[in-house]
């Protein structure tokens, strides 16, 4: 995947947008490329945006405009960046998954980047409405799924295996690991049986810097995203209700086959009349 995005490498995905259509995978995979303040302007930003210099037979990837757009009034600078092509791939099933009626809680966006060391801060949940950073800190993944770095997945229960893709938040309850939020998997054959499993968020002792200094890795799960207990109620708390969780790594079985990854982009005529995006050509 694309490494964390240089000074204007942000905009450069906009460039993208003309392009024949393809896979978010196959689209910004490999990519590192820098452009110029005029290349942005001549072909870019949307005031520069006519039917002479797009022509009739352009296509517009609206989809990575609007991201783009949104990505940008994040300031990632003060936390660790959640690269553009995951929080695009995120965004994505976002847009869809409320379009289909999945979301009702629509004001957070909780992404988890499991391609990155445990030991990192590799969980974001977003404020899509006041555009803030949340949270940023440590999860877990499960034991069975790697040491530091998880590279193995699965939707079997018993497997104690972290599941990949996209999941809609439940409702908290008070179980074994205290205050915990269960988590419907919506896609079939990589979560779906993530209730069956008893894949949960729930805090855990072994989700925080100490536990890393004193065994060289984050703690791990039985398969549950495990975060600190120190944020683990409101960060429920906030997120309850309906809310998209995104579980990413790149695996190639998943991002082939997966139904909402492989969906085709939202086009002009969704984000206008669903108000995501402004500014558009």
């Amino acid at each position: 995947m694309i490494k964390k995005i240089a000074t204007f490498s942000l905009i450069f995905f906009l460039v993208l947008s003309f392009q024949s259509k393809a896979s978010i995978y196959k689209t910004y995979s490999g990519i590192s490329h820098t452009i110029t303040l005029d290349e942005i302007e001549e072909s870019i930003l949307p005031s520069n945006y006519s039917s002479n210099n797009l022509g009739d037979s352009a296509y517009v990837n609206y989809l990575d405009i609007a991201a783009c757009d949104l990505y940008s009034k994040f300031n990632f600078k003060k936390w660790n960046g959640l690269d553009y092509d995951v929080f695009l791939m995120a965004y994505k099933g976002y847009l869809i998954m409320k379009n289909d009626g999945y979301i009702s809680n629509s004001r957070y966006l909780t992404v988890m980047n499991f391609e990155l060391s445990a030991n990192n801060r590799r969980l974001w949940v977003l404020d899509l409405e006041k555009h803030k950073i949340v949270v940023n800190d440590f999860v877990s993944h499960g034991r069975n799924s790697g040491e530091e770095f998880a590279r193995s997945f699965s939707n079997t229960p018993e497997s104690f295996k972290s599941s990949l893709g996209f999941y809609v938040t439940g409702e908290p309850y008070m179980g074994k690991n205290d205050y915990s939020l269960r988590l419907h998997g919506v896609e079939e054959g990589f979560n779906d049986n993530a209730l069956e499993r008893g894949i949960v968020m729930h805090g855990a002792d072994y989700v925080c810097s100490k536990y890393i200094k004193n065994n060289k890795r984050l703690g791990r799960s039985q398969g549950c995203p495990a975060v600190s207990p120190s944020i683990a109620r409101w960060l429920i708390d906030d997120i309850q209700g309906g809310s998209c969780l995104f579980i990413y790594y790149p695996d190639k079985k998943y991002l082939r086959k997966s139904e909402i990854v492989n969906a085709e982009n939202p086009g002009k005529d969704f984000f206008l009349s669903s108000g995501f995006a402004l500014n558009l050509p």
